[in-house]
């Protein structure tokens, strides 16, 4: 899966996206602007219809749903939806120097654990 993270173009294009002052680095207000996007009906939480709906055409969606169980399990609930504690759990994980920063280096590097923790939980989907 190491691969599939460096060689998939879309983790480049969401950090791009995401990166909404365009400074090279992604702060904790611009992944909580994402959080907020991906948060359709604006209630506080991701469901896995909201989740699917905001990557179904660059991730598979067996990978989609490990990736979303992942987050759901980084929340500490486990209930079926992603929180808002998420993107602070996801800074903590990527900023690797602790500068309050993630740069895209960080980024690519970093984004490999989630991946991957996406990647295991897609195969619990697969095979209960």
């Amino acid at each position: 899966m190491v691969n599939t993270f460096r060689e998939n173009s879309n983790s480049e294009d969401f950090f791009s996206v995401a990166d909404l002052d365009g400074d090279g680095v992604l702060q904790q207000d611009e992944l909580q602007a994402d959080f907020n996007k991906k948060d359709i009906n604006g209630n506080g939480y991701i469901s896995l219809s909201e989740h699917i709906s905001s990557y179904a055409s660059s991730v598979p969606l067996v990978h989609n749903m490990g990736i979303f169980i992942y987050m759901d399990k980084l929340d500490g609930n486990e209930d079926g939806v992603v929180d808002q504690s998420v993107p602070l759990s996801v800074m903590k994980m990527m900023d690797s120097n602790g500068d309050g920063e993630i740069s895209r280096e960080e980024h690519e590097r970093n984004g490999l654990k989630i991946w991957d923790g996406g990647a295991k939980e897609s195969k619990s989907v697969l095979s209960p």
